[in-house]
């Protein structure tokens, strides 16, 4: 069993890792992270093979490693789904908890994994990128963004509190004295909250729930990821001896986790690596040996089903094109400052949730019908509940696809997010007649972008000289801080929309 508990160390470890640089994945005071903090994305196959179908040339320096895990499943088969994947982690010891199933899905079940990949990479191929909804470390670390790490800040948050007011012996000043280390490394340094949190953590429920009726059903039967690498490792030259399950035993059959072991041989593209067979073989007879690439059962997919997976893709993909342009429909679509055409931001994003994950005002959100309906999940900036902060670059550094392009502070200034406009029948000075110039004193720019013109305002009976603000379009970036301090409760009257942004440059109004 040795092998066994390495594996679930290993596993454990790397667990850590990615959760360590996700807290990592924070403002800390400097504006360059320094860390890897995309790592998990930049070993991912399913990111690298979305940026590969983007338009623009494939991004080599951040995706290399994940061709090179692509090279390793050749030779040692799917050890990432057994050893390093988070979300097949979690699953391990989540579904101890939800209960297995009693029953065992139809091995049919297992095409499933093959005919989506199929389907997502014709539609990919045709401008239509869905990747990112089904990538699992996309949706593992979706769910930490958008609803466990708020959870966990909200919870700590009023914990401490709690014991601040009640003064209890012991208890409160050991809260005090523990608070500022979770304020530096534990917290967020502005207390998140997301859109769609609720919606993110009923599908990771769903996929958890799935352990009630198969171990790993996920991994086993809908994972595009695992249907990649199985497909890389079905001749991979570190190989399973003996083949077949022995036939005074077969305990191996009964208990291999990923469904590899079959009677008439060993399913390479379906062994998770998982080493439980030596353990429970009474005999001691299984082992793993490197040897020349060997043919064994094939993936068995039907011709329905793989004409099925294109004829989806071949017509999904010119449909989704065909409806207008979001910006024609939606003027207060906003995306992250250096995100490159709608288009293609939308073929290159995952939908990982790193950019909002890092973003220090609070703006980036994730999309439900916002961008159309297959823009769910990609970020969108709400400056309502928070803004763009002037000074920052956070989310093009941990962009792992280049849909957000890295940007120097000097570029991130004269990118243009969209412009402000007031609505005048809302608007403090013109619809009350009284000053407000919280508008103007927050706005950024280094010529303010929000200025004042001196008016007679008719109020009553009386007239009065009053500051009427306006904006000065060559000057505003759309940053949305007036927007996000405007005083005026529910529906700002002062809004940011995407006329102007810098990444239509063929923009008529532009």
């Amino acid at each position: 069993m040795r092998l066994r508990h390495l594996r679930i160390a290993v596993q454990l470890l790397c667990l850590g890792v990615f959760l360590l640089l996700f807290l990592l994945t924070e403002y800390r005071g400097a504006d360059v992270l320094v860390y890897p903090v995309s790592l998990l994305f930049r070993i991912d196959p399913l990111a690298a093979l979305a940026d590969a179908l983007a338009p623009g040339a494939f991004g080599w320096a951040l995706l290399w490693p994940a061709l090179l895990l692509l090279l390793l499943t050749l030779v040692l088969g799917r050890f990432f789904c057994g050893w390093i994947c988070p979300l097949g982690t979690t699953l391990d010891g989540l579904g101890k908890l939800v209960g297995r199933g009693l029953k065992t899905p139809a091995p049919g079940w297992r095409r499933c994994k093959y005919y989506l990949l199929i389907l997502l990479v014709v539609a990919g191929l045709l401008g239509l990128q869905l990747i990112g909804l089904f990538d699992p470390l996309a949706i593992f670390l979706r769910t930490l963004t958008l609803s466990l790490y708020p959870a966990w800040n909200l919870t700590a948050n009023h914990a401490f509190e709690w014991f601040y007011h009640r003064q209890l012996p012991v208890l409160s000043p050991l809260a005090d004295a523990v608070y500022p280390f979770f304020d530096s490394y534990l917290l967020a340094f502005h207390p998140p909250a997301f859109t769609l949190a609720v919606f993110t953590l009923a599908v990771f429920f769903a996929i958890v729930a799935l352990e009630k009726v198969e171990r790993r059903f996920w991994c086993k039967n809908l994972c595009p990821l695992g249907a990649l690498l199985g497909l890389c490792a079905r001749h991979a030259l570190l190989r399973r001896e003996p083949e077949a399950p022995c036939a005074d035993c077969s305990a191996c059959l009964r208990e291999c986790r990923g469904g590899a072991v079959a009677g008439r041989g060993h399913r390479g593209g379906e062994c998770l690596l998982c080493m439980d067979c030596e353990g429970f073989c009474p005999q001691g007879r299984v082992r793993r040996r490197f040897g020349s690439p060997k043919i064994g059962q094939g993936v068995d997919l039907s011709r329905r089903g793989v004409l099925t997976s294109l004829t989806a893709g071949l017509v999904l993909a010119p449909v989704a094109g065909g409806t207008p342009a979001v910006w024609q429909r939606h003027s207060y679509l906003l995306r992250p400052p250096g995100a490159v055409e709608e288009s293609e931001f939308q073929r290159r994003c995952i939908r990982c949730g790193e950019c909002m994950k890092v973003c220090i005002g609070g703006a980036l959100h994730p999309a439900l019908l916002d961008a159309g309906p297959l823009g769910l999940w990609t970020p969108v900036l709400v400056p309502r509940i928070g803004y763009c902060e002037y000074n920052c670059t956070l989310c093009g550094q941990v962009c792992p696809t280049g849909a957000i392009r890295r940007l120097s502070l000097e570029e991130k200034h004269k990118t243009v997010i969209g412009i402000a406009y007031f609505d005048q029948n809302r608007c403090i000075p013109f619809a009350r007649g009284e000053e407000c110039l919280v508008c103007e004193e927050h706005c950024p720019t280094g010529e303010k972008a929000i200025v004042f013109d001196v008016r007679p305002v008719r109020v009553g009976e009386e007239e009065r000289l009053i500051k009427l603000p306006r904006v000065v379009r060559n000057r505003c970036i759309g940053c949305g801080i007036c927007e996000t301090r405007c005083p005026v409760a529910g529906v700002s009257p002062v809004r940011v929309t995407n006329e102007g942004e810098s990444r239509r440059p063929h923009d008529p109004w532009a």
